[in-house]
Parts: C-alpha cells; structure tokens; sequence
C-alpha cells in the first residue's frame, strides 16, 4: 500500500510512544461511501486503521507464510513494514483549572515527522502425540523516528494579563526494539477435560532518545511589573530498559460433566532502567553536563498470582463461571543518581472475577462480566528527575506512588427478531480505581529553585504523578432497529451516555472533575433496489464538563449527512456523501459549521461487472476541518489540526472471485482463543 491520503493498511505499533491517533481524512471521520449500503458501490476505507493528525504519506508492504512440516510441525508467520511521514500544523486552547481563575494558553505548533516500524511474528506448534503439544509464538518489532517542530504559546490570566510566552524548537531521534518469546508445553491427561500445561514467556525492550531543545522564553510578574527573558539549549540523552520475566503453570479438572475447576499459579518479575543525561550549550558543542535534569533509576517489580476458578458450562450458549486470584507484589525503586536512595513497597491483592453467558432463545441474549485488576506505575512516573525539556511545562517523576486497583463490570442485551426485522442492543461498561495515578499540578508564583541549579521561574506549570481515590467511569450504547416496508428503508436509532470523574490536584488541593456526554442519533438507509441506494443520518453530541474549582463548561457537536449512489443498467454509477458538521460551546473561533462533499462517477465492464473505473473527489468545496476537545483532570483542550482537503482520484478495480470453498471453521476456530483453561497459547492465561 503506497499512498499519500492518510490511508494506512497496516497499523504501525508505536513501541517509542510518539504516535497518536486522531485527524484523518474528515472531522466527522470515515471515508466516502463509507455510510452507504449495499455492495455495488465500491470500495471505501473499511481496512484502514487510525491516523495521525496532520497529512501523511505511508508506505506499506506485508507478508504472511504458513507451512506444515510432516504430520506433527506446522508454522505460520508474517512480516509487515510501516513507514509513514507527516507534516502537521496546529492550534490549541487550553484552560487549566484553578482554585481562583483559571488558567489559559494559545498554542501554534509546526511539526515534522518520519517513522519506520518492521514487525515479525511467528507461531509453532508441534504436536508430540493425541495427548502433548509444545507451542513456540516469537515476535520482534523494531522502530525508528524522527520529529521536528517548532511551537508558539502565550499563557495569560486574561487577553491584557499575560503570564508568559515562549518559542521553542525541539528536533529528536527516538529509537526502539521488543522481542517476545512465548513457549508452552500441554498434556491432555487421559480423563476427558483434565489438563496440565505450563508455559513461559520473555519480554525484552530497549528505548532511546535523542532530544534537542532550544527555547526562547518571556515571563512577566506584577506589583511591580518586570518582564524576564530565558534562553534554553540543552541536548537530552534518554535510555529506557524493560526485561521481563514470568512463567504460567495450570491445571484443569473436570468436575461432573459440565464443570470444570482450574488451579493456576503465575509468577513473574519485571526490571526496568532508566538513564536521562541532560548536556547545555558551550558554544560548539553540548558538552556541559546538567546534573540537576540528568537521573539514574532502577524499578523491580516482582509478582506472584495465583487462583481458583470454577466454569460452568451447559451448553456453547450457557455458560458461567467464578475465581479468586491472589496477588502478593513486591515493588522496589531505587536511585542511582544523582544521589542513591530506594523505596521498597509491598502490596496484597484479592482479585476475583465472574462471567456469565445465556442465549434464552433465539431472540433474546445476555451477558455479563466482571473483573478486578491492579495497574503499575511505569518506571517514568517513578524516577523523580525533572524534565524540563519545555520550560513552560516541567514535570517530576514520584518513587513513592503506589499500584492502582481497579474494579470492572461490564454486559450487554441482544433481542433479535430475524422475521420482523427488529433488533435491540444495549451495552454497558463501568470502572472504578482507587490509588488512581493522576497529576498534582501548580504554576510557580515566585521563582523557586527545585534542585541545585534549577530554578522554575513564575508562570511555569510543574506536574507530578500522585496516588488518589475517587476515580470513576460508565460508558454505555444502545440502539433499537426496525424496517420501513413503504419506503423499502430500515431505521436506526440510537443513543448512549458516557461518564468520567477524574480526580485531580492543584496546588496541594484535591478537587473532582465530572465529564458527561449524551449522544443521540438517527439513521435511515434505503433497501430499494440494487440500482438506488441512499443513506440519511443525523448525529448530535452533548459534552458537560464540571470541576469542584471551576465553573461549567458545555460543547455541542453535530454531524448530519445524506449519501445517495445510483446505478443504471449499463453499469454507469454515481456517488454523493454531504455531511454538515457543526462545533458549538468550543473556544475562540474553534466553533465552526462547515460541508464535506464528497463526489465520484465511473462505470462496471467487463464479464459480471469485475471492473470498474471511477473518478472521485475528496472535500469538493474545500471545507474540511479537524477539530477536537479533550478533557482531563487538569483542564480542557481544544484544537485544531491540518486536515487533508481537496483531491481528485482515479481508480481501477477488477474483482477477483472466489475460486474455492473456504475450509469450514472447526469450534475452537468459531469461538477464539479463551481465558479460561490451558487451551492454546493464544489464550491460556495471564502469562500469554
């Protein structure tokens, strides 16, 4: 695949963190003709996945192999490379909460980036006997990136009352490689359902960067008023290490016919590095070491889990099951330099966990799930070493943060009436965290000096990872269908709510944030005939979002859109998709209401209609924007990116029928990989 529209057909995995997904082809997001019905009308953008914001130019190439070796080795692999560049350029507004008035800043950014990813996957399976297997799944991935850009920002009370302003230029080199190894061995005992397996796995990684920042920075203060310039240019030197460690032992006993009870012990230990050396400017070179941003620190993680679990099984549509994991953890940080210092903790967890599964009949179908999990602090969050690589906004790590505990319940209700046409679908999921890991934030009021030779001037955000409780999120979805027998249309509507609380700290004061988002729509798609085809939907979006330190903030955002396809008897057809997307409640002049048409007319030839040619317009008037809100526990941020407009395209297509029978799925192919039991790799537990 070799294009330069923002299509991307095989995803990139980001190992450096420094992709993000977003942006794309069209605010509302989709592709042309992507709404549409039927299946004569070309192809759309179903197989791509997200973009980064910005216009990219991607090149990829992928290749999959499979081999059986005699009756009892089989091997199948793949290869896939990714390189893409971008070049974007955008506006943010944000605003900080604060316990007094809120806290504002306008960013210009220009940004530059090309990126490479290869990736290698395999899996081996040898089967000794009916009863013993051994699987072997490697996989490696590599990464390399480089990124420029060059960033204006103002923060400021209010438009007369500025705090500072800065012009920074950063130009970095990140590079990265993992590699994993799963191997596993499974013995079928010869009493049906009673199974053993024991498995081990590895995970090695390896991060660096190389990080030039050179900034110019202004800061004012009142009473009196002083105005104070700052120059940076400093050469950051980063290396991260990540070797992990941990073996999966399980065995299953059958219990009556339909049960199944299963003992599983996981232990394993994790050991991260992490060395920043910061270098300034001597002139010529970056040769002045910077011991008061530069870090050394080492985290271990070692864990041991182990459970019961009991599954009930009645049928392939009757299924339940209940366990109890426990989970003794060990977590050690420990300070190299600049000055050595460790923190040990230890933690105790009890985990349990339940699903249940029930197909009543053929229209009625539930299900349910819950689960508790404990999440870690990365070795980032904990090495406390300032980075001020942007001046405006420097951040410290915290050794003493603990693990996180979550909570999470989730389900769904499916009715569908196959004769009628109507369906009904509802989902729900719902977390809770305590310990949650957010951010203690404050802006300098007087010059503060943080570390010898550190000092944070008034104005500048400083951030730091803490512990806190009262974290909470629900998201749910729900939809209703029915046929429209006198227009020959099917009606789709649907709504959903969203909630977030998002615990926070500001200036040693903890404070709530509440997002609530209402969404509702409407979808009328035709089922006229195969010569006419429309699609007419409206979508609108209410955003609430509430701090305990500041006032409201709502955002409105609708999307209304008519696709129309027709097809005549000689195969000539034409395309139409008009959206209207409309932004109101945002900041500045980020409220926008504008049109994304989209247009293409071509012809099918040849025997059955295999061929097509068709010329296509993307953004016929020019319109299209990217626009997005995104809401934290510090604040909100709205922006705005370079979206791709205008372009004309023509395509060729030719169909290629299907020459076979595809071999039909067995059981175990039809119902994934699972959780529960010493199955396959794929799914046999926590350690793969």
């Amino acid at each position: 695949n070799f294009n330069n529209i923002n299509q991307q057909n095989f995803g990139s995995q980001d190992l450096i963190g420094v992709t993000s997904s977003g942006g794309g082809n069209r605010g509302g997001g989709g592709g042309m003709g992507g709404r549409g019905g039927g299946g004569n009308w070309g192809g759309g953008n179903n197989f791509t996945v997200g973009q980064s914001a910005g216009i990219s130019k991607t090149n990829a190439f992928g290749i999959n192999y499979s081999n059986k070796f005699g009756s009892k080795i089989t091997m199948s692999g793949s290869y896939f490379y990714n390189q893409s560049s971008n070049a974007n350029e955008s506006f943010s507004k944000t605003e900080t909460f604060s316990d007094s008035v809120n806290i504002f800043a306008d960013q210009n950014s220009v940004s530059n980036t090309k990126n490479n990813n290869h990736r290698i996957n395999m899996r081996w399976e040898y089967k000794i006997d009916d009863r013993n297997s051994i699987y072997y799944i490697p996989s490696i991935s590599f990464q390399d990136n480089q990124s420029s850009s060059l960033t204006n920002l103002e923060r400021y009370y209010a438009s007369n009352d500025s705090l500072l302003n800065s012009t920074v230029y950063n130009d970095a080199e990140r590079k990265g490689y993992n590699v994993r190894n799963n191997l596993m061995y499974r013995h079928n005992f010869a009493k049906k359902g009673r199974v053993f397996s024991i498995g081990f796995n590895t995970t090695n990684s390896r991060n660096t960067s190389d990080i030039i920042t050179q900034g110019d920075y202004r800061f004012f203060s009142y009473n009196p008023y002083q105005a104070t310039d700052s120059l940076q240019d400093r050469f950051n030197d980063n290396l991260t290490k990540n070797n992990s460690y941990g073996a999966n032992l399980a065995y299953v006993e059958p219990i009556g016919k339909k049960g199944q009870l299963q003992f599983e012990y996981n232990p394993t230990i994790q050991k991260n590095k992490a060395d920043q050396q910061a270098f300034n400017f001597d002139g010529a070179k970056y040769t002045v070491f910077d011991s008061s941003l530069s870090n050394k620190f080492d985290n271990t993680v070692t864990t041991h889990r182990g459970g019961i679990t009991y599954r009930y099984q009645e049928s392939r549509d009757a299924q339940f099951s209940i366990g109890l994991n426990v989970q003794a953890t060990e977590m050690e940080s420990e300070r190299v330099f600049p000055t050595a210092t460790s923190v040990k903790q230890n933690f105790s967890n009890l985990l349990p966990n339940a699903m249940y599964r029930k197909k009543f009949n053929a229209k009625h179908s539930v299900r349910l799930f819950y689960r508790a999990g404990v999440n870690f602090p990365s070795v980032n969050q904990l090495q406390d070493v300032y980075d001020a690589s942007n001046a405006l906004r420097v951040s410290v790590g915290n050794p003493n943060l603990k693990q996180s505990t979550t909570q999470f319940l989730g389900g769904g209700y499916t009715f569908t009436n196959t004769k009628t046409g109507h369906s009904f679908f509802a989902n729900f999921f719902g977390q809770t965290a305590n310990d949650y890991i957010s951010n203690s934030t404050t802006i300098i009021s007087d010059s503060l000096e943080v570390r010898p030779g550190l000092i944070l001037t008034p104005g500048t955000e400083l951030s730091r990872p803490v512990n806190l409780d009262g974290y909470r999120s629900l998201r749910s979805f729900f939809t209703y269908s029915m046929p429209l027998k006198f227009i020959k249309s099917n009606i789709n509507i649907n709504t959903g709510f969203t909630y977030s609380r998002l615990p926070g700290r500001f200036r040693d004061e903890n404070f709530i944030t509440d997002n609530k988002v209402y969404n509702a729509g409407i979808v009328l798609a035709s089922n006229i005939s195969e010569y006419i085809d429309f699609n007419v939907n409206y979508n609108a979006s209410f955003n609430n979002t509430k701090s305990t330190i500041s006032d409201p903030n709502n955002y409105v955002n609708q999307t209304a859109g008519v696709v129309l396809n027709l097809l005549n008897k000689k195969g000539w057809f034409l395309q139409n998709d008009v959206v209207n997307q409309t932004y109101s409640g945002l900041t500045g002049d980020l409220n926008q209401s504008f049109w994304l048409w989209n247009a293409a007319i071509g012809k099918k030839f040849l025997k059955n209609r295999v061929g097509e040619l068709k010329l296509s317009v993307f953004d016929l008037l020019k319109q299209n924007q990217a626009i997005t809100r995104t809401v934290d526990e510090k604040g909100i941020v709205d922006s705005r990116n370079l979206v791709l407009q205008q372009y004309f395209m023509l395509t060729f297509t030719y169909n290629l029928k299907n020459f076979g029978t595809a071999k039909k799925p067995n059981r175990s192919e039809e119902e994934g990989p699972r959780r529960f039991g010493p199955g396959g790799p794929a799914g046999s537990g926590p350690g793969f």
